[in-house]
């Protein structure tokens, strides 16, 4: 019979496949149709700040086992294909960025959680530790609210291209999948970061309230729209 710990290891992974894929799907589809409309560079960009900094110690690297190896790969696929997005959209095919449309001041988002990240971060000791542990729990608060400039650009359009849709489904999946495997990590008495399960569950939430409003709007209307600002 497998343990707690060896199913929700299954979820983490399950939950890696999707984050990866989400990247590679959008990367993928950009190129295809030579086109980033209904796509936002300051979601992208967010997430590129958030992948740096939480991959601070991605030089550190020792191998003891497996896992160290497997993250090593994921740290540098994430920052890999994040930096890929950013050129596609901001140099190769901006010309079809629609910057009219991304308008959410992501320093109402950076600030804050800056901000936050001082209280919230955990007891370190030395100046490279407290910067490590400073960047990582900012990172986690950021991903947490990254998608907003995404999903307001969307009601400012009333419209989600299937690229925009497939990419934050990908994400939504991959938070799902990370929050099942925070929650048995938790049931089986393994210590888990309250700030991790709060932020996941923030996302979790974030990405629920989308695709509620989505499937009402787009899948059981006939008119194929969102909501927009303005209605």
């Amino acid at each position: 019979m497998l343990g707690v710990e060896t199913i929700a290891n299954t979820f983490r992974f399950l939950g890696d496949a999707f984050h990866v894929s989400s990247k590679v799907v959008l990367a993928h589809k950009i190129e295809k149709t030579k086109s980033c409309s209904g796509l936002s560079f300051k979601t992208q960009f967010l997430y590129f700040l958030v992948f740096i900094c939480r991959y601070f110690d991605i030089f550190e690297f020792k191998y003891r086992r497996f896992m160290n190896l497997y993250n090593l790969i994921l740290k540098i696929c994430f920052v890999a294909f994040q930096a890929v997005i950013l050129y596609l959209v901001r140099i190769k095919y901006y010309a079809s960025y629609d910057s009219k449309s991304d308008t959410f001041k992501i320093r109402l988002l950076v600030i804050p959680s800056a901000v936050v990240s001082l209280l919230l971060k955990s007891k370190s000791e030395g100046v490279y530790e407290w910067v490590s542990e400073y960047l990582y729990c900012f990172s986690l608060v950021l991903e947490s609210i990254a998608i907003l400039p995404q999903l307001v650009q969307l009601q400012e359009e009333g419209e989600s291209e299937s690229m925009t849709s497939v990419f934050i489904l990908l994400l939504g999946l991959y938070r799902a999948m990370y929050t099942i495997y925070f929650l048995l990590k938790w049931a089986a008495g393994l210590r888990v970061s309250p700030v991790l399960m709060a932020c996941g569950m923030i996302q979790v939430l974030v990405y629920l309230d989308f695709f509620f409003v989505y499937y009402k709007h787009v899948f059981k209307k006939t008119k194929k729209t969102l909501p927009t600002m303005n209605k």
